[in-house]
């Protein structure tokens, strides 16, 4: 729980306030959504959790338009700050405005998200503890200045994540395209998988690589340090090799120099077989290995080593994409945990157009992910410049007057 804070050592001009003097309070009742069946358009449905929008409503009553406001969770103290019109789905909801027009409720919801509350017990914080918290704060026009420093920062957030979303959807969009469509065909066929272009002969992917499922590696197998056990958890929802501290574990390196036959090599596909999303969300999806002598491959994992003929980053953009996925899905087994099979995977069907063309697509591809690695990168970087910024003027260790 917060420090209780006192007037030593406190800025000039600052004052301690309660939120409860700065913010009043309005139940959700009128504003919560009768039906959840929602809409792909209309007036959004809320929640305060990263969930965020849930989805849309077309229904006209109890839409709440005094904005911007905060949405406030009752069980989590997960906050937002709102500035269009909304329903909530949830009566643990609180709706959160400024007292006065002395107060800025930006930079309220900004200090908001700097505290750190523990939450455990499933009850309801606001009333009982949360609005009793006593923060600083400095005079509104001073408010007004940080809020508007802090607000100039989250809209270059959030332009980056548009610029982010914008590209990934073209992604998507071209590959459907390019896996189909090729570059400029004119004349085409129907085949198993589809209407492609005339020139592509459709194969087993078994016959154009080649395949091997993982070793049966236990916990007894795993060592402080060594070379890293590649596992379903380390294919990530966007087919990325997805490495770090939460998710290694390493096997020793006498170990790995036994089972060379499961080492992996730069450029080698690794294939999840199993899933345990009721989504699907990495079965089937491929991520690249990305350098030598570093990787060894565990059960229910698969390496794809392609042969001359088929372009391993080409074959990568392919399994990732709903055109191979939405039927490579037909195949998976189970309720609880989901399963591919070695069969199934090599006797599913591929399109392969010719290398050259397989490198022209993957060039396509390859510069639209180049542009969303930029730019998330950018986003993590106004992420830190935010985080030092917040936690200088919101405390007043930097002045703006």
């Amino acid at each position: 729980m917060q420090a209780k804070l006192t007037q030593n050592n406190i800025p000039k001009g600052w004052q301690i306030k309660q939120i409860k003097d700065l913010l009043d309070y309005e139940r959700p009742d009128k504003y919560i959504v009768e039906s959840d069946r929602y809409l792909k358009s209309g007036t959004p449905v809320l929640t305060a959790n990263k969930s965020f929008i849930l989805g849309y409503t077309d229904e006209k009553s109890g839409i709440y338009n005094n904005l911007p406001a905060i949405i406030f969770d009752d069980f989590t103290t997960d906050s937002k700050l709102v500035d269009f019109p909304f329903k909530v789905k949830s009566s643990a909801i609180k709706i959160l405005r400024e007292k006065n027009k002395e107060i800025d409720l930006r930079f309220v919801y900004e200090k908001m998200k700097s505290i750190n509350f523990p939450t455990g017990n499933h009850k309801r914080y606001y009333i009982s503890q949360y609005q009793n918290m006593e923060i600083l704060i400095p005079s509104f026009n001073e408010q007004t200045i940080i809020s508007e420093i802090l607000n100039a920062v989250n809209d270059q957030i959030q332009k980056t994540d548009e610029i982010i979303f914008l590209t990934e959807k073209l992604k998507r969009n071209l590959m459907q395209k390019l896996f189909t469509k090729g570059i400029g065909h004119i004349k085409f066929k129907k085949t198993k998988i589809g209407e492609i272009p005339e020139t592509w002969p459709v194969l087993r992917l078994g016959d154009n690589v080649e395949f091997k499922n993982g070793f049966a590696f236990n916990s007894r197998s795993y060592s402080e340090t060594g070379k890293i056990l590649i596992r379903m958890s380390n294919i990530s929802t966007t087919g990325e090799l997805n490495i770090n501290d939460s998710n290694i574990k390493f096997i020793p390196e006498s170990k790995y120099n036994e089972l060379s036959e499961f080492q992996l090599r730069k450029g080698d596909l690794i294939m999840s077989m199993t899933d345990v999303t009721k989504e699907l969300a990495i079965i089937g999806r491929t991520a690249i290995i990305d350098k030598n002598d570093s990787y060894i491959l565990n059960q229910r994992v698969g390496r794809l080593r392609t042969s001359k003929n088929l372009n391993s980053i080409f074959l990568h953009y392919l399994t990732n994409s709903d055109f191979y996925l939405s039927k490579i899905h037909e195949k998976v087994t189970g309720s609880a945990q989901f399963n591919l099979s070695t069969h199934d995977i090599k006797e599913s069907l591929i399109p392969l157009p010719t290398i050259n063309e397989q490198e022209k697509i993957s060039e396509i591809l390859l510069s639209l992910d180049m542009k969303i690695s930029i730019n998330k990168n950018l986003k993590e970087k106004l992420f830190v410049l935010k985080k030092g910024l917040a936690q200088d003027l919101l405390t007043g260790k930097k002045r703006t007057v």
